[in-house]
């Protein structure tokens, strides 16, 4: 289809740079919307598209910013324009900044697909909740409307699988259609991994002990770095590997071209719809087979992803119609845990992270993001519901605390029951994590890495039960450590159980030895048995794509 500057006129090297972009071959685009800038005319639909290509590249984030501005220059009341410098001003780390122009945007055009969820977003990293009832209802009559809205965000705002598998459909790249020659088979299957987070991230925290653990007489590992970082989980991936390939300055559909060149067999997005990820890749079809799996916790929508890695728990058999994948069932839970690994002395810390020693203490150490109105005032009901205890709040910014200790003041609740504790490195975070009585789960979006470093510390997690596979995760997890009781389906269940659990000591204390005495013998935290079930699934996959 031809795209046409507003005058109508057809421009073939601004027609050429958008057909380029929209198949993520972003150098090409990029050389191509230059050209077009200089001999086809200075437009703000031009500067526009080119900052949406610069700002493909993390580290240009800054340009595209510039770029986007010098396209408002020129059209200073498109709604679309200025929400696109918002999410540009995001992705550059200045939030605050962005949710002004993102209100503006709205400002503009209340229907403005792209500024509401970000708006909703950002207002949680703030703490800035307003009329959330109205503004869900418009994002899900947007919704109704064909507008498409980032899959990670929309997790967080809305507990609804149907809504997401049709967001991600639209959000989803286009599939480049592309039939694979047979390449002979090998002498062991080959296995492509395609992740950008081989660094200090709850990933690798969590898959180090399964590529560990992988059987190297039967498959063969590749691992695709979409965005390399020097350090030890770089080093160790690259003595893992049977191959390891830097592929961080080259095209998605290049990307897909080295991985059938190398004739894997199957290839696993670790990634999703998360920071850096490459879903473009899997539509040029790098492999027979192309799996879905860890790194975000939904459907990619994507035809060209053929299955999803999940449990029983986190998508039961009636909720498949949901997820566009096929669904691989790991007979435990779907998530890896890495076994051995470090684990906190048995010992009083509470003092050195400013824990009260006589009260009983529940936690938060989810991101801030996945926290909303919902979950706060549920929070402060369990405080007053058990008024001996305190809650410990992660907050990676702590320039909130007044905003934050202003809305528990205003909910009926003493601010100094509040703790604030922000980042710290993940051996310090776990020692953190023992230190308190019971954890609180998020609702949409639950602890996924958090719940498993939790119960590995021996503290447990308490979580509502929801419907999406994000809403499932810490289900999941209490199920393969053998505590199912601690996942409710209602609210006032919720708080009625958290309650009772400050208010009787022994019951918590025959839990948290319970925890202590089995962990690692319990299916969470059994990495080899992991290991071949996962490896099981892989070779099924290998085995269909081949009949």
């Amino acid at each position: 289809m031809t795209v046409a500057f507003p005058n109508g006129v057809n421009c073939p090297l601004y027609t050429h740079a958008v057909a380029m972009m929209r198949g993520a071959e972003f150098p090409s685009a990029e050389a191509l919307m230059r050209q077009s800038l200089q001999s086809e005319g200075e437009t703000a639909i031009s500067y526009h598209y080119l900052a949406e290509i610069v700002a493909s590249d993390p580290a240009r984030i800054r340009e595209a910013i510039g770029w986007q501005q010098k396209a408002l220059s020129l059209a200073p009341h498109n709604s679309v324009f200025i929400a696109a410098l918002g999410s540009r001003l995001r992705d550059g780390g200045l939030e605050k900044e962005a949710l002004e122009v993102l209100e503006y945007a709205l400002e503009v055009d209340e229907n403005n697909a792209i500024a509401l969820p970000l708006i909703l977003r950002l207002r949680r990293q703030f703490l800035a909740w307003t009329d959330v009832e109205q503004e869900t209802a418009t994002l899900q009559r947007q919704l109704s409307h064909q507008h498409k809205f980032a899959p990670l965000t929309l997790l967080t705002l809305i507990d609804d699988p149907e809504l997401q598998l049709a967001n991600a459909r639209l959000a989803a790249p286009v599939s480049r259609q592309i039939d694979l020659c047979p390449h002979p088979p090998g002498d062991r299957i080959r296995v492509g991994y395609f992740s950008a987070d081989i660094y200090d991230h709850p990933t690798m925290y969590l898959f180090e002990g399964a590529l560990r653990a992988h059987d190297r007489d039967r498959f063969e590992f590749f691992v695709y770095d979409l965005a390399p970082r020097e350090g030890s989980y770089q080093q160790l991936v690259q003595e893992i590997a049977d191959t390891y390939r830097d592929v961080s300055a080259i095209s998605a559909g290049q990307i897909a071209e080295v991985a059938r060149r190398d004739q894997i067999d199957i290839a696993i997005d670790l990634k999703g719809d998360t920071f850096q990820s490459r879903p473009e890749i899997f539509a040029h079809r790098a492999a027979p087979a192309q799996v879905s799996f860890l790194g975000f916790p939904g459907t990619s929508g994507m035809a060209d992803m053929d299955f999803m890695v999940a449990d029983a728990i986190t998508i039961p058999p009636e909720a498949e119609h949901c997820y566009s994948e096929r669904i691989l069932r790991m007979p435990q839970c779907y998530q890896p845990n890495t076994n051995p690994r470090y684990s906190p002395a048995d010992t009083n810390m509470r003092d050195r992270f400013g824990i009260p020693q006589d009260r009983f203490v529940f936690a938060t150490f989810n991101n801030i993001y996945k926290i909303g109105p919902r979950e706060f005032a549920t929070w402060m009901e369990i405080l007053k519901a058990a008024p001996d205890s305190v809650l410990v709040f992660y907050l990676s910014n702590l320039d909130l605390k007044d905003r934050l200790f202003a809305k528990v003041k205003a909910a009926g609740v003493d601010p100094d029951r509040v703790i604030l504790t922000g980042p710290l490195p993940q051996k310090e975070h776990l020692d953190r994590i023992s230190q308190v009585d019971l954890c609180l789960d998020c609702f949409s979006y639950n602890a996924h890495t958090t719940a498993s470093d939790a119960i590995w510390c021996g503290v447990p997690i308490l979580t509502l039960c929801g419907e999406q596979f994000a809403a499932r995760v810490a289900t999941s997890i209490l199920h393969a450590a053998n505590l199912a009781e601690l996942s409710v389906t209602s609210v006032a269940d919720y708080v009625q159980l958290a309650a009772a659990l400050a208010k009787d000591p022994e019951r918590l204390s025959r839990i948290k030895r319970q925890l202590k005495e089995e962990r690692d013998q319990l299916p969470l935290f059994d990495t080899q048995t992991w290991t071949r079930d996962f490896e099981g699934l892989l070779e099924a996959v290998y085995q269909e794509s081949r009949a």
